[in-house]
């Protein structure tokens, strides 16, 4: 449960409005600690240090910060537009979870708030003479984090949207989960063969209520409930597929209770309208190649763009050699989930990229090199899925160049001349 939560926090703390919240809710506190911390201030000591220039100050505050919200807001969208239609349509996933971003939002428009609300209190005289040197001080400290936060947002704009960017926050997310499925293949559940999914007709079906792509899954969750049933629960669906409503998404083994557990299980299953990378490498993988392949379009017509994505590819798959034993990994006893599917890993990503690398004999020959580079990793699976994939892409690579004179230097370099 605690895994469960802290996943969830994590997802909660990438909104914006969430980082804003948490911001405007430290301006409210600091204005009722500056009134609370008045009487500690000795008398006249407002006029020695000229607090009372406070109010023009907040005046400017309020003004200014409005105007730089909305500007920085507009800087915003643009980008995710930009970004949209140069790179892929599933980039402004990753530029909306910006972090920096965020958090340079968030300050803008708490201190935005910070000053508005202090000028109303100071119409009502909330705070007296002694009030007013705290909320000075507090007023000092807002402006010194306006102006870190400025410096940050300048040189944040400098790289913003960049195709250079985007990649390296699609790659460090996918990285992150890359590197969670290869020490938990199965998510610490127990892993689930094409044998036994085949005999599962006969327990209980958890069904999806609403369609969409399954974003999470969440196998502690679904412990906690087994346990208390003493059942088993048959995870069948897996992360980054698109699901209709009524199709099957786990089944429950149980001798009563069934479809109470069977709304448990189907909570600890997250489903929207799109994928996000939390849990699912497949659709980092995805956009990267999805970069690629609109670099190899005719219109861009950009095939080291498309090269740059093959080594990042490449990169990300590498992780994979590493790959927990499922017996190993597994913690859950009473969860079973599907096996790590890597060759559809591949399909979404090399393969994409050579049917789509037409007469540039430089991306197929990338293409084969990096292949054959993960073909000689130490892990058999991934070895093998990898030559798998070299040789479809090789056929496509083939018959592009069937009538190229770059037929023979492609050849030459798989060795099959």
């Amino acid at each position: 449960m605690i895994v469960t939560f802290w996943r969830l926090a994590l997802q909660l703390s990438r909104r914006l409005y969430f980082r804003v919240l948490m911001i405007a809710c430290l301006a409210l506190i600091s204005l009722g600690v500056a009134k609370l911390l008045g009487p500690v201030i000795p008398d006249g000591f407002s006029d020695i240090i000229g607090a009372k220039a406070v109010d023009p100050i907040l005046t400017t505050l309020a003004a200014s910060m409005l105007s730089v919200t909305i500007f920085s807001l507009t800087i915003m969208t643009a980008t995710y537009r930009s970004a949209s239609s140069q790179w892929s349509p599933r980039t402004h996933v990753i530029l909306r979870d910006d972090t920096t971003t965020h958090s340079v939002l968030a300050i803008f428009v708490g201190a935005y708030l910070f000053a508005l609300l202090a000028i109303v209190l100071r119409a009502t005289h909330f705070f007296g003479e002694r009030e007013i040197v705290v909320l000075f001080v507090f007023t000092i400290l807002v402006i010194a984090m306006i102006l870190l936060s400025l410096v940050r947002w300048i040189a944040h704009l400098d790289k913003l949207g960049s195709l250079e960017e985007t990649a390296d926050q699609v790659q460090q997310r996918t990285e992150t989960a890359m590197r969670a499925l290869a020490r938990t293949p199965c998510l610490r559940a127990r892993a689930l063969t094409d044998s036994q999914a085949g005999e599962l007709g006969r327990f209980y079906p958890v069904r999806a209520k609403t369609p969409g792509y399954i974003q999470q899954i969440f196998p502690e969750q679904m412990q906690e409930a087994a346990d208390a049933a003493e059942a088993q629960i048959y995870v069948t669906a897996g992360i980054g597929s698109y699901v209709q409503t009524g199709d099957v998404l786990a089944y429950v083994a149980a001798e009563d209770g069934e479809d109470k557990l069977a709304g448990e299980v189907e909570s600890a299953i997250l489903i929207a309208s799109a994928r996000s990378f939390q849990q699912d490498p497949g659709f980092g993988l995805s956009v990267l190649s999805e970069i690629g392949l609109r670099a190899l379009s005719p219109g861009i017509n950009d095939p080291e763009t498309a090269i740059a994505m093959v080594h990042r590819l490449s990169s990300m798959l590498a992780l994979l050699d590493t790959v927990a034993r499922d017996d190993d990994a597994a913690r859950l006893d009473r969860v079973w989930m599907r096996k790590l599917d890597l060759e559809a890993f591949f399909r979404g990503s090399f393969d994409r990229l050579a049917r789509e690398a037409g007469t540039a004999v430089e991306v197929h020959l990338v293409i084969a090199d990096e292949l054959q580079n993960l073909a000689e990793r130490d892990s058999r699976a991934l070895a093998v899925a990898s030559r798998a994939s070299r040789d479809r892409c090789a056929t496509r690579a083939r018959r592009a160049l069937q009538d190229d004179p770059d037929l023979d230097r492609y050849l030459a370099a798989i060795g099959q001349v």
